[in-house]
């Protein structure tokens, strides 16, 4: 299992290298959390109904953009964000700066932000709690539906959670969102077994080149981060995570 010692922002992220943070979404958020936000990421804050919805998200994005700054060399509030054509978020470098690949994911009070200079990235994490069979039978193939049946009771949810955080970390890495069918590629279900991408059904259009590895941020949480690598130059050795204290 992957180690998330403590560290302060940011080490030095090397060539064909991944990063993931995590950090602890229920720390009230400081005016400085506030004060790097853009004018957008603000608005929708304040149209949360709940507080602690409202200060998850600011802490989720304020940390994000502190984490990106500290990569890049440049103020976390001067940081521009823009979409592209299903929604995924990206880093809109100035003419001739640095760019990066970055991926956020949150659940409860937990986030996790994937960064790398060199591959696509999809991340992740959710809270492990009990979950209806009928979620798998409506998002799961049949080949995962098979594998997952044939699980012990006492591994079922594990399961589960592996094929999801997998197909999740997949789908936001690829960008398409629920554009694309959960059903329309198979993923590794058995907890005991790597993480990985088995196979795509047609028509569905994702990438063999995806590798998958497990995470696990925090207790009671289960994760997986999706790293697109064509040239097969990225070993799991090289990924680094890290927990803020903070």
């Amino acid at each position: 299992m992957i180690s998330w010692p403590h560290a302060e922002p940011v080490p030095q992220l090397e060539t064909n290298g991944v990063h993931v943070w995590a950090w602890d979404l229920d720390c009230p958020p400081l005016d400085s959390d506030w004060s790097v936000l853009s004018n957008e990421e603000t608005l929708r804050a304040r149209r949360f109904v709940y507080p602690v919805d409202r200060d998850r998200y600011v802490r989720a994005h304020a940390t994000m953009r502190t984490l990106l700054g500290g990569y890049l060399g440049i103020e976390a509030a001067r940081i521009n964000f823009s979409t592209h054509a299903y929604g995924k978020p990206q880093f809109e470098p100035a003419p001739g700066a640095p760019s990066i690949h970055f991926n956020l994911t949150h659940s409860n009070n937990i986030a996790a932000l994937a960064i790398s200079r060199d591959y696509l990235l999809g991340i992740d994490v959710e809270r492990i709690r009990p979950i209806d069979s009928d979620i798998a039978e409506h998002h799961f193939s049949a080949h995962e539906l098979l594998i997952l049946g044939g699980l012990p009771a006492s591994l079922w949810l594990a399961g589960f959670y592996r094929c999801w955080t997998s197909k999740e970390a997949l789908l936001k890495g690829e960008g398409m969102g629920l554009n694309l069918p959960l059903d329309g590629f198979d993923v590794e279900v058995h907890p005991d077994r790597p993480a990985a991408l088995l196979g795509v059904t047609p028509p569905t259009n994702i990438s063999l080149a995806w590798s998958l590895i497990e995470l696990q941020p925090a207790d009671g949480f289960a994760g997986t981060l999706a790293v697109h690598d064509p040239a097969k130059t990225f070993r799991r050795t090289s990924l680094q995570c890290y927990f803020l204290s903070r």
